[in-house]
């Protein structure tokens, strides 16, 4: 009997099957996942800021002044752990740590011991981010409509709106103005640079290998209600963004939601372009194509399942992330291919 494990896309919910390991990490992210020890918090130098002077954040809620850069940041969201880590600075609070070890896995975002577990992303615990003395706090705009004056009651707050277009712009406009707070502006420049040059070698690589401007869909696919759900992306989402960088080029034109996304049942992939090659990520634990759909007549008869152009990517490929997971999804995309 399947259990559900809640995995928060963004700002939206959806609740995945998965066996009793994945529950397993759901009851284990209720408890504390450490404290601050020496290898969390710290920023690792003053990022050029000098550490002296105010700071203004632009964030969704107005610019927030900080009177020097932030060591001590708990974060609330995935994409901000993971650009605080791409800038070298520890958060020494973290939500849901065990859903992002399982779909977060760009070896750089790991988290680090001594990172403390504050509870969930859209309910963290206010005691327990109010013990570790934060100077900073950092999330989506859409996770802090319940508790921001709460959460700014213990440390300034940076709500950030991930959803704004173009996405990919939008991410790197949001980790430039987190790289302020943290006193490293100075470095973003270098990490974002990661993800162009992520691209061009891939499209190298594409160029070498005659793939060049190869036509691609890609989804992320999981069961819910007993039922499979397909989440096509449109070149509204950060992942085709990124993926377009490389010169690939996106084959589904449904229509997106929010996130730049369109859920499909398994009748929807009749609307996959013949000649496109199928990206997709689905957790080992819970492969609908594998599982529920690998008899199902539609699935197997369309063209790019008999061509074997139905490709899996690395499971903890994270479509909806920061700078490391878009560099993620390049790597994994090359290595899809084999190129």
């Amino acid at each position: 009997m399947r259990r559900l494990l809640r995995a928060l896309t963004g700002g939206a919910a959806a609740s995945l099957t998965r066996g009793a390991a994945a529950t397993a990490l759901v009851l284990a992210a209720a408890g504390c996942g450490g404290s601050a020890g020496d290898t969390a918090g710290g920023s690792g130098g003053d990022g050029g800021s000098g550490g002296s002077g105010a700071i203004s954040v632009a964030t969704a809620r107005g610019p927030v002044t900080l009177d020097a850069p932030a060591t001590r940041v708990v974060s609330l969201e995935w994409t901000y752990t993971e650009n605080l880590l791409a800038l070298g600075v520890n958060p020494i609070g973290h939500a849901d740590p065990d859903g992002y070890a399982t779909w977060v896995s760009a070896p750089e975002a790991k988290l680090p011991e001594g990172v403390a577990d504050v509870g969930t992303r859209q309910e963290p615990s206010l005691e327990k981010i109010r013990a570790l003395k934060p100077d900073l706090i950092v999330s989506d705009e859409s996770r802090l409509t319940a508790n921001y004056d709460q959460l700014a009651d213990i440390a300034p707050v940076l709500a950030f709106d991930p959803l704004a277009d173009p996405a990919l712009r939008t991410m790197k406009a949001n980790f430039t103005e987190l790289a302020k707070a943290v006193g490293k502006q100075d470095q973003a420049p270098a990490v974002l640079q990661k993800i162009d040059t992520a691209a061009a070698d891939l499209e190298s690589r594409l160029e070498k290998a005659d793939k060049a401007g190869l036509e691609y869909v890609v989804a992320q696919a999981f069961t819910a209600n007993d039922a499979p759900q397909i989440r096509m992306h449109t070149d509204k989402a950060l992942v085709a963004q990124v993926l377009d960088l490389a010169g690939l080029k996106n084959g589904w034109t449904g229509k997106p939601d929010d996130w730049g996304m369109t859920t499909v049942g398994v009748e929807g992939v009749t609307q996959v372009p013949d000649d496109a090659t199928f990206l997709y990520v689905a957790l080992d634990t819970d492969n609908p194509f594998k599982e529920q759909l690998a008899d199902n007549p539609v699935w197997t008869g369309a063209a790019f399942v008999q061509d074997d152009r139905a490709i899996a990517l690395d499971p903890g490929t994270w479509f909806y992330g920061g700078v490391l997971s878009s560099v993620h999804i390049l790597t994994m995309t090359g290595k899809a291919l084999g190129v």
